[in-house]
């Protein structure tokens, strides 16, 4: 039986939690090479509860990018089935960036961009059918994507405003739409 990694349900349990804020934290601070000693010393536990809440030290980013997926696509999925408008779904996600911003910080510190990645993607269905776009539109929707996700790094590490973030990508939302309708055929 597997006792390591994140869940919806153990994140509920608010020992678990605190244990968990601990590691995450001497994690984040720790700058030099992280052996499983050197990080439960840090964050005050035993390395025992260190394998419980993780398989090892480098399995932690992995973890996180785990459960901040499960937890968005959760979190999203439901406002998607609802048929809700693209905008409000892409500021709930700037929302969950947000609110998960220490975590995207040690993720892109850890070089795993890749959650972004698939946060996006999994809006893709929804951004395409509202724009109502026929064809293949592959292209445009890898530059909105990268565009979105350099934008959130460089968030992470610059430290400006949730309002700022929001406008920034706003524009991108807006000038890729722009962009798609210009590079379709006349008809």
């Amino acid at each position: 039986m597997k006792t390591s990694g994140l869940t919806e349900k153990r994140m509920s349990n608010k020992r678990f939690c605190k244990t968990e804020q601990a590691i995450f934290i001497a994690y984040y601070t720790l700058k030099d090479y992280p052996t499983a000693r050197k990080l439960a010393k840090r964050a005050r536990i035993s390395c025992a509860t260190l394998y419980r809440h993780h398989s090892g030290v480098y399995a932690i980013p992995i973890d996180y990018e785990k459960y901040l997926l499960a937890t968005y696509k959760k979190t999203i999925g439901g406002l998607l089935r609802k048929n809700t408008g693209i905008k409000t779904v892409f500021l709930r996600t700037l929302v969950f960036i947000s609110s998960n911003r220490m975590i995207f910080i040690v993720l892109f510190k850890d070089g795993r961009s890749d959650a972004v990645k698939k946060m996006i993607e999994f809006l893709k269905g929804r951004v395409l059918e509202e724009w109502h776009l026929g064809g293949d539109i592959d292209k445009i929707y890898s530059v909105y994507q990268y565009e979105v996700l350099g934008v959130i790094e460089i968030w992470s590490k610059q430290r400006f405003t949730t309002k700022q973030l929001d406008s920034i990508l706003s524009d991108i939302l807006y000038l890729t739409n722009t962009a798609r309708r210009n590079l379709l055929p006349l008809r």
